[in-house]
């Protein structure tokens, strides 16, 4: 009971930060990552971004996934039913419907809290169900979020997966899974950038295709 009260506090204090800085016109502050590379020098990587326990943008993960509908946040989140609803109306637009041209996903906290019905408890709730779910990213590496779940996936597929499975089935450029076999094994995902023909694309594919690799083994 203690640990829930503890998580709770510490949700609502990052939530109340997060919308503290949105609502103030601001944007929260993230430090320059500096990471030592094989050469013995500490380099400033501008497209590294240690996101520390962003519970906002967790939250907002959550809330635009089409598959975020009235009966998860009602259910899974706890979210009152009318809230919920606005939730769902909100991001899918007048049409009532995921993937079309009127979409409106949340873009930040502030945008979400104004939502009809919504205020500080549905959002501690929404906060507590994405860390519940393991949805809160932790790094931003060239454009790419990940959880701490998804670089532990990440960096499984790239260092025991073989040179066909990278290449065939997380469909990778050939260039990029040679290079990732030739220069494993990685300790973290900063490494795994670095290498020669591994960018954004790369990084997103073996992000989505890693989940699904690591069920296939169990």
């Amino acid at each position: 009971m203690m640990k829930l009260f503890v998580t709770r506090l510490l949700l609502k204090a990052t939530l109340s930060f997060s919308l503290l800085f949105i609502l103030g016109g601001c944007t929260e502050p993230s430090g320059v990552v500096t990471f030592e590379s094989g050469d013995g020098y500490v380099h400033e990587a501008d497209s590294v971004i240690l996101l520390g326990h962003d519970v906002g943008r967790g939250v907002l993960l959550m809330v635009n996934d089409p598959l975020t509908d009235v009966w998860f946040l009602s259910s899974e989140c706890l979210v009152a039913v009318g809230a919920a609803e606005r939730i769902v109306s909100h991001r899918q637009g007048p049409d009532a419907v995921d993937g079309s041209v009127d979409d409106d996903p949340f873009d930040s906290l502030a945008e979400l809290d104004n939502v009809g019905l919504v205020g500080e408890q549905t959002l501690l709730l929404l906060a507590e169900a994405a860390e519940r779910l393991g949805l809160i990213p932790v790094l931003e590496l060239e454009g790419v979020l990940f959880t701490e779940d998804e670089i532990a996936n990440t960096l499984a597929l790239i260092n025991d997966a073989s040179l066909q499975v990278l290449d065939e089935e997380a469909a990778l450029d050939i260039r990029a899974a040679q290079s990732l076999v030739y220069g494993r094994p990685f300790d973290s995902l900063v490494e795994v950038a670095d290498r020669p023909y591994v960018g954004p694309s790369a990084l997103a594919a073996l992000k989505w295709f890693a989940s699904g690799w690591i069920d296939s083994l169990d």
